[in-house]
């Protein structure tokens, strides 16, 4: 036996010794980064004339079962007036299978900014539960389709003279086209 076949079993005991085990995970175990943006629009139920276009980006993880979680932010640009409103909100997305499901449960929660005619700002709750259909699916990106019933909470203004402007809150049918990495 030569010295060099001696060293060179002599290392590679040395290093199986010393390095730490690594174990093989696939990508349904592993935490992944995920964002994405979506475009929709949401019409008013409440009747007061406040039907917008609405635009949306979050990130957040997704891991096993949970298809995403994470915050987001979004704009509700009000189609026949100027008022508009910027939701800040938590998202959480699944299909309660960590394999891929043609529907899954879409929860988004948070306060809403709210920017009112006569430079009128408030603040207000904001909450969106949805029903949504994958659409397109690859390793890398998933395009789907959301059907949401969604709460903007509005506050009445005081005006001088004490008289108060009534805001009220509006009940909104919102669908959303969206993509997510």
């Amino acid at each position: 036996m030569n010295i060099r076949a001696i060293c060179s079993a002599a290392a590679l005991t040395f290093a199986s010794l010393v390095a730490p085990a690594q174990t093989v995970q696939d990508d349904a175990t592993r935490v992944h980064f995920a964002w994405g943006a979506e475009a929709g629009s949401s019409i008013d139920l409440s009747a007061h004339d406040m039907s917008s276009f609405d635009i949306n980006a979050f990130f957040g993880i997704k891991y096993r079962w949970i298809n995403f979680a994470g915050i987001g932010v979004g704009a509700d640009i009000m189609i026949s007036n100027s008022c508009r409103s910027y939701p800040l909100f938590a998202l959480f997305r699944t299909d309660f299978s960590p394999k891929p499901r043609l529907l899954f449960m879409d929860l988004r929660g948070g306060v809403v900014l709210n920017y009112l005619p006569g430079n009128v700002s408030q603040r207000a709750p904001w909450f969106s539960p949805g029903l949504g259909i994958n659409l397109a699916r690859s390793r890398s990106f998933q395009s789907y389709i959301v059907a949401a019933y969604t709460y903007l909470g509005r506050k009445d203004v005081m005006e001088d003279g004490g008289y108060a402007h009534p805001y009220p809150s509006l009940n909104m049918a919102s669908i959303r086209l969206g993509i997510k990495f």
